[in-house]
């Protein structure tokens, strides 16, 4: 079972006494802003005039309206946040086959200069042959 903390907090001036799992600065928090959203309310022209339970109902509203706010940015974050993951998934992946290729082309290079020094081996001796051959025919004659 939960520990419920109760605290003294003050709304419009008066002393409520509210109960609730929360600590309780986080419980004077909440308090704290609702009592700054009614003296915002009471700021506004005809707001005296109206009855308690429109003044609750308007205050309900506000409320209402800002958390709606919140949540529809909090929902455009959230996903904007999949999107970029999205796209750092496919930024991973492309450096992955990028590297892939790069080993390729390395083996690939390996590989070439191999056969070109096999290839040049062969020329130098095809050429000491041939040069053998030429020497030798000059003396022969």
């Amino acid at each position: 079972m939960e520990n419920k903390t109760k605290v003294s907090v003050v709304i419009d001036g008066k002393v409520y006494m509210l109960s609730g799992t929360g600590s309780e600065s986080y419980m004077q928090r909440i308090a704290s802003y609702v009592d700054g959203k009614i003296r915002e309310l009471k700021q506004q022209s005809g707001y005296a005039k109206l009855s308690p339970e429109y003044r609750s109902i308007l205050l309900s509203l506000n409320i209402a309206e800002e958390t709606f706010k919140l949540q529809d940015e909090l929902n455009i974050f959230h996903q904007e946040h999949q999107e970029k993951e999205q796209e750092l998934y496919k930024l991973k992946q492309e450096i992955v086959d990028k590297e892939m290729r790069i080993d390729t082309a390395n083996k690939l290079v390996i590989e070439y200069k191999t056969k070109v020094n096999e290839l040049q081996k062969r020329i130098i001796e095809l050429e000491t042959r041939s040069d053998l051959h030429e020497t030798n025919r000059k003396e022969t004659k």
